[in-house]
């Protein structure tokens, strides 16, 4: 057998073995996590079936788990009501979350890179950061009629607020060496928003974006509960207490759940790996590496 062979044999194996590695440190990786998980759903059933939690409040996970079954209607997903809910509270978190992006991320870095514009901004976001988005809902009420857009512009002003003080904040938290430095090498203000600014504030930018997604995603709820028409998460929890329903209920608040952990891990996730991990490594306190 020649070299040639033998070191792409070789490289083969290795490749294999690294493969077999990363199913490995990812399986249990989900397994560390779905864990606690588990056990606690196993206490809350065994609790609820022994007597010691009254069914009728808190229904057991797997009467919720038949509930959402015959809501989600698997053999005509077309009419599935679940699905619809699930799909018009995604839309509407979707719109007032890019929104609140397009107008947060921009005027971020305006106020962080402008000390004067930032001092004059500065007593008002003070004002209105502590404010919870959804008490502007009677005010958007009065203002639209119940209906999206009141839906919309309470998740939007939910999103707004957190990535605009994180991109402040990670903006003015860059050195002003680096700029100095990039600048005396000629680079025009592309670059240094390329090379400097956007690299250096991302971090905090990022998590600014996973609580402005949270908050928007929290307030979208009550907002559907008070100006949703038809449809949507918020809007079937609520309708569900008239008729008493709460495995109905506790079936839109485990989707609430599931949908904010995927957004967090999935998507949020994902783009951290993407840019902040690969960037800046993972030698800090914390991780995982």
């Amino acid at each position: 057998m020649s070299d040639a062979t033998l070191a792409r044999t070789a490289a083969v194996r290795t490749e294999r073995r690294n493969s077999n590695l990363a199913v490995h440190r990812v399986a249990v990786s989900i397994a560390t996590f779905m864990l606690p998980i588990i056990a606690f759903l196993l206490i809350w059933e065994g609790a609820v079936r022994a007597g010691w939690i009254e069914a009728s409040i808190l229904p057991s996970p797997s009467a919720i788990a038949q509930r959402a079954w015959v809501l989600l209607n698997p053999s005509n997903l077309s009419q599935s009501l679940l699905l619809s809910h699930i799909g018009i509270s995604l839309w509407r978190a979707l719109i007032s979350f890019v929104l609140g992006c397009v107008v947060a991320i921009p005027l971020g870095f305006l106020l962080g890179l402008n000390k004067t514009a930032y001092q004059i901004a500065s007593p008002l976001l003070s004002l209105l950061l502590p404010l919870p988005a959804v008490a502007w809902t009677p005010i958007f009420l009065v203002a639209f009629g119940q209906g999206d857009l009141t839906i919309i512009a309470v998740c939007f002003l939910g999103a707004f607020f957190p990535i605009l003080y994180s991109t402040i904040q990670g903006v003015r938290g860059i050195g002003r060496h680096s700029l100095w430095v990039v600048r005396s090498m000629g680079a025009s203000r592309l670059d240094i928003f390329r090379r400097v600014l956007l690299p250096g504030a991302l971090p905090t930018l990022i998590a600014g974006l996973k609580l402005g997604m949270a908050h928007s995603w929290r307030t979208l709820v009550a907002a559907e509960m008070l100006a949703a028409l038809t449809h949507g998460l918020g809007f079937m929890i609520f309708a569900a207490r008239s008729y008493m329903d709460v495995t109905t209920m506790f079936v839109g608040i485990v989707c609430l759940a599931i949908i904010g952990l995927l957004i967090e891990r999935v998507v949020f996730g994902s783009l951290e790996a993407l840019t902040v991990r690969r960037w800046y490594g993972s030698g800090k306190i914390g991780s995982s590496r």
